[in-house]
């Protein structure tokens, strides 16, 4: 390696990861001398990232959806939990949208949103989000569940059934509660 691209090398390492993927993927020659592109694949490679998958994204700002074949794994009520699972997908290499969620924003409720990926990643997807859930007990106290008030233990999940609110809480007409429930005795309760 020649001195001047030892020079380069030494500061495209300072850079984040983000910008040298951006650096990959936009692969812009009137900016960025040919040789910069090798230089920024082997740093992302020491980093535990693929440069042919960051190529194959093509540059930024094309959009990547149109031409692909995707395919719905799921719908939400909740664009919140859509994303959550679309980061999920993200966070295990796998390109993931979230479709359908301006609805909810014009309507001032939720209508619905299609969390999609494309048609090859399907089965990895599901993997992903068919994946076991951490238990509360291994997650960091801010971010546990909160303990069953019968036992105090910490194995608890939120329950897929909703409950209505108590009366003294229906100001505004009835409200749903999301129910909590207790692996280790069984007991069950809203928020």
């Amino acid at each position: 390696m020649s001195e001047v691209d030892a020079t380069v090398r030494q500061e495209l390492e300072t850079r984040a990861t983000e910008e040298l993927v951006s650096i990959l993927r936009n692969r812009d020659e009137q900016q960025w001398r040919p040789e910069v592109f090798d230089i920024v694949a082997s740093i992302l490679a020491a980093r535990g990232l693929s440069p042919a998958e960051i190529v194959s994204r093509g540059p930024e700002g094309v959009d990547v959806v149109e031409g692909q074949q995707l395919v719905t794994l799921a719908r939400y009520f909740n664009t919140l939990e859509a994303h959550t699972h679309r980061m999920a997908l993200e966070e295990a290499g796998l390109l993931a949208w979230v479709s359908d969620e301006s609805g909810g924003a014009m309507f001032g409720v939720g209508v619905g949103s299609r969390l999609q990926v494309r048609v090859e990643d399907e089965a990895a997807a599901r993997a992903v989000l068919e994946a076991a859930a951490v238990p509360a007990s291994a997650l960091p106290q801010e971010l546990a569940e909160p303990p069953c008030p019968s036992c105090g233990s910490r194995e608890v999940r939120k329950a897929t059934a909703l409950a209505e609110a108590p009366a003294s809480l229906e100001a505004d007409g009835p409200r749903r509660m999301g129910l909590y429930e207790c692996a280790a005795c069984g007991h069950s309760w809203s928020e």
